[in-house]
Order: C-alpha cells, then sequence, then structure tokens
C-alpha cells in the first residue's frame, strides 16, 4: 500500500527568496501543492506556478494570517496536509518518511523540529536539536472539523488529540533576510496586533542586540547549499 495523498500549504506574500528552495524540500513528498499569496509584487507568483504540483491561488486578507490559512486548507485534496511558510526547508528524509508517516493508523497529526537561524546562516537561537521552543505541529490529518483560528499568530482548531513527534527537521532562514527586512516584519506584526512598535526607539542593526545565539553546525538542506555557499563570499 502507497502513502496517503499530502497536500502542502504555503501563504506567502514578496518570498521569492527562500520560496523555490522550500518547495524543492517537500516536492517529492506531497501531491499537490497550494500557494496562497497575499498580494506579491515580486516573482513569488511566477515561481510557484513554475512548479507542476502547485496551484496559485490570490488571496487579499490583509492581516488575517487565519483566513489565508483556511482559504489553503478549503483548495486541499489530500487527505494530509502540511502547513507551511516559504521560509523553511526540510532535510530530504522527509520524503523518505511520509509514506510511515501517513499509513500510521489513529494517528491525528504530527509534530517536527527545526533550527531558527539568525542572524545569519552560521548561527541560530537553538541550545539543541530538539530544543521545545522550536517544535510545531507540520503535517495533519484532513477532515471537515479542522480550522485556523486568530487573524495574527493563527492557531488550528479541531486537529484532534493523537499528536506524535515526526523526527523531522527543518531549517527557518527567515531572520537571515537582514535586520532592515526583520525590523519592517516586526513593525508589521506590531500594528496588527494593535501594540506598541518596537522598532520605534531601535535601530535595524541594533534589533538582535542581547539575544543569545550559537553556532549552527549541522549541514545546511542539500536543496539549499549552494545558494548559503554563495553567500559566503
Amino acid at each position: 500500500m502507497g502513502r496517503q495523498s499530502v497536500t502542502a500549504m504555503y501563504i506567502v506574500k514578496n518570498e521569492e527568496t527562500f520560496l523555490p528552495y522550500s518547495i524543492r524540500s517537500i516536492y517529492d513528498a506531497v501531491d499537490e501543492i497550494i500557494v496562497v499569496d497575499n498580494g506579491s509584487t515580486d516573482h513569488t507568483a511566477e515561481i510557484a506556478r513554475s512548479f507542476r504540483k502547485a496551484k496559485v491561488i490570490p488571496c487579499d486578507a490583509y492581516g488575517d494570517f487565519a483566513m489565508l490559512r483556511n482559504v489553503a486548507l478549503d483548495h486541499a485534496q489530500g487527505e494530509w496536509v502540511m502547513k507551511l511558510d516559504a521560509d523553511e526547508v526540510f532535510y530530504p528524509d522527509l520524503a523518505s518518511r511520509m509514506e510511515v508517516l501517513t499509513q500510521a493508523p489513529g494517528v491525528d497529526a504530527y509534530t517536527c523540529w527545526f533550527y531558527h537561524l539568525i542572524p545569519d546562516y552560521w548561527h541560530m537561537q537553538n541550545t539543541s536539536d530538539h530544543d521545545a521552543l522550536y517544535h510545531r505541529v507540520f503535517l495533519i490529518r484532513k477532515h471537515n472539523g479542522l480550522r485556523w483560528k486568530n487573524p495574527v499568530h493563527e492557531s488550528l482548531e479541531g486537529i484532534g488529540g493523537s499528536i506524535h513527534d515526526s523526527g523531522l527537521h527543518y531549517v527557518h532562514y527567515g531572520y537571515t533576510k537582514g535586520v532592515h527586512q526583520v525590523a519592517e516584519k516586526f513593525s508589521f506584526y506590531a500594528r496588527l496586533e494593535g501594540i506598541p512598535d518596537p522598532m520605534e526607539h531601535i535601530s535595524p542593526e541594533d534589533i538582535f542586540n542581547g539575544r543569545i545565539i550559537h553556532p549552527f553546525r549541522k549541514p545546511h538542506p542539500p536543496v539549499i547549499q549552494a545558494f548559503v555557499d554563495r553567500a559566503k563570499h
């Protein structure tokens, strides 16, 4: 018996830098890819459409990430769904493990681990391979009760209680984009949440001051290794 069908679900806006590497890293593990594009003005949508399995859904829902996630969920045809962001790049063992994961009886969802790189490709905030701060649900059995709630920092309801650890890892590259882009992200989230802008009195060059970081000594996922190597020069 082959593995059950899996839909990868992205919500994106101006994510041309890492999206192609993220899609390549999960491509052989999934049957379809839903990319909900929230008004990109770069090449994000074009990049997504270049992948045969991908379907791009334009959606204008400013500041409502749950709505965007639910649009992706409504278009997903898989028996399982993967929640993804464009700056997440998996290791190759994802594809080889997918059949075992999706065939396990009685499992509602799986968690995975990730390395949170900051502020570059050679440092991370994790203290170990299994740092509890960097652990999340990523693969969910699809059924009618699933729904994302909360416009900001969205959470999934109706997931079921049988959640297992997949043991898989990915690398999160979002905070390697440069201090100005990260600062803009911090300000954007503050506006959405209606809280004071943390960047109002801080220079972007200082946003990572005081954060404890550790060397990232793991290999990068193969699909992005050449990109990282170019950044050294």
